[in-house]
């Protein structure tokens, strides 16, 4: 083996010890593998557990949504690779057997906005956007859309008039960055 070769490889392939580590080691590796191709075709196709691609999953993701759920008392977990892919992955979930309406803050995000109004709303998906600082408009909005799912982030949101962000939906722009 030439150095180059042996500076990526040495040690990295040492079989599992009969030991538990006190904490959940990292996995870093895109890809496992395995004494036979039968045997990670198995892996892939679902029929044995085991990983395969980092991107369908991954002992250390698998670890984390474990923790998750359990922390939640939910019944499961999806680890996302961004708040992106989290936010759409919940409105998907959330409106997936249902008709699709969704209350939105108008204070949220540039990217946030631009999903529900370039990715939902196209796709048939009714967005209202509404100042959720105002409790009037904000029934009000509820009461007409009968929306399936509400979105807002309220670390983002300021009720006491100090330092908001406003996106205006009515506009079709995306907000300038502050």
């Amino acid at each position: 083996m030439k150095i180059h070769t042996k500076a990526v490889h040495v040690g990295d392939r040492k079989q599992a010890p009969d030991s538990v580590p006190v904490t959940t080691p990292i996995y870093t590796a895109s890809s496992y593998f395995y004494e036979s191709m039968e045997r990670l075709g198995r892996v892939f196709t679902g029929e044995e557990e085991g990983y395969c691609y980092a991107r369908y999953d991954n002992p250390s993701t698998a670890a984390l949504e474990e923790l998750m759920a359990s922390l939640e008392n939910g019944h499961g977990a999806l680890a996302c690779a961004s708040g992106m892919a989290a936010v759409q992955m919940a409105l998907a979930t959330a409106l997936a057997d249902r008709p699709k309406s969704v209350v939105a803050a108008s204070a949220l995000y540039g990217a946030t906005i631009g999903l529900l109004m370039n990715v939902l709303e196209p796709a048939g998906t009714a967005v209202r956007f509404v100042d959720v600082c105002d409790l009037d408009a904000l029934g009000a909005a509820v009461a007409e859309a009968r929306p399936d799912a509400f979105w807002w982030r309220a670390f983002r949101i300021r009720c006491c008039g100090w330092a908001r962000l406003i996106a205006s939906p009515k506009s079709r722009a995306r907000p300038a960055p502050r």
